[in-house]
């Protein structure tokens, strides 16, 4: 067998998702910068549709979810079908059901680090070996002749993330082409794809149309971000049918409740919400971009709904987070990253808010 990088050993309980600050934790907030939460909020169609359903809470929702997969299919075209998607109570969830469809004891899974911990901790859920592969510290870009020569006879998915988080960088469309190339048949691609909206570049990858062509790829989207929808928890995934047949074979009965089918199928509608969504996070992450690098610190260009920063001195991100919630604005130390910190775009208020109280603390 070729050899591979050293695994990481196993946490005492299944990778443990580190969390975050959140309002409740004793300080006055005035910002919450931490989640990459949408700033406009839900989708208004949403939160009336949720409004009439919930008359309805005395009845059982669907037993399957039909109509949300067709809506999907619709909605995303490119001749997907409703049997190309399956649904679950968050992205987070799906990724769950894959790792449990596609993934044994014995199995590697290849996931690049930095990148949302939720991989590893439903692949190590799984009984897989965990193979990094660590993006260049300068710039974070994905290296396609490291991840592919990550890859093993036991290797069963490779994990990507694009928008990565939390780095906010972008994987091209010649690199997507690379790996589709250079990957072993058996390898199954889960390309989380939960900040597609907020993609401006040109270069980009389309693996949702990939996916309707038959390729080993299982793409991952939620309506927490542009749809607003965090405290819902509603998420799916599209792959060719018998990928998606696997996954959605672990699911329970009456698996989404009749509040999320209601929100998921009235935000899908919700055109002008997303468009004012996107509106705003990219002319607020232009400018945060901006004003960190005016400050003098070192930060990356993101093709998400936050931003990345490198923390002014040799203080670990948690500190700085710390002194940030003194002044009422809440960031995240970004996952791998202890000299990080991630800031989410919010209204120009917020933005504003947490650019003066960092550059009080530099002072």
């Amino acid at each position: 067998m070729a050899e591979h990088p050293q695994t990481h050993p196993a946490p005492s309980k299944p990778g443990a998702y580190p969390r975050g600050p959140e309002r409740s934790s004793g300080a006055r907030i005035r910002h919450k910068l931490s989640s990459n939460e949408n700033p406009l909020g839900a989708s208004p169609a949403a939160v009336a549709d949720i409004q009439a359903a919930a008359e309805g809470l005395w009845e059982y929702p669907p037993f399957l979810d039909d109509e949300l997969r067709s809506a999907l299919a619709a909605h995303h075209g490119r001749g997907l079908t409703p049997d190309h998607f399956v649904t679950g109570n968050s992205g987070c969830d799906v990724l769950n059901l894959i790792a449990r469809a596609f993934l044994v004891p014995g199995d590697e899974a290849v996931i690049c680090r930095p990148t949302f911990p939720i991989y590893e901790t439903t692949a190590r859920a799984a009984g897989a070996t965990i193979v990094p592969v660590d993006l260049p510290a300068d710039t974070f870009r994905y290296d396609v002749d490291a991840l592919l020569a990550a890859v093993t006879p036991a290797t069963r998915l490779l994990y990507l993330c694009s928008p990565n988080n939390p780095t906010g960088i972008l994987l091209s469309a010649q690199q997507w082409a690379g790996i589709l190339a250079g990957l072993p048949e058996r390898v199954i691609i889960v390309f989380d794809e939960v900040y597609y909206h907020f993609i401006t570049a040109a270069d980009r990858p389309d693996p949702l149309a990939d996916a309707a062509d038959g390729a080993n790829v299982l793409v991952v989207h939620s309506f927490s971000k542009a749809y607003g929808l965090a405290g819902l928890r509603l998420g799916y995934a599209a792959g060719k049918p018998e990928l998606v047949a696997q996954a959605a074979a672990l699911r329970l009965p009456f698996h989404i409740n009749a509040l999320c089918f209601a929100a998921g199928l009235a935000a899908l509608k919700d055109d002008a919400h997303v468009a004012r969504t996107v509106e705003v996070t990219l002319a607020g992450r232009d400018w945060l971009y901006g004003q960190l690098r005016e400050l003098g610190l070192e930060a990356w260009p993101s093709q998400a709904n936050f931003v990345l920063f490198r923390c002014p001195t040799s203080a670990p991100a948690a500190a700085w987070a710390e002194k940030l919630q003194g002044h009422g604005i809440l960031v995240r130390p970004a996952f791998g990253l202890p000299d990080c910190l991630r800031v989410s775009v919010g209204l120009p208020e917020a933005n504003q808010a947490f650019i003066d109280a960092l550059g009080t603390l530099l002072e």
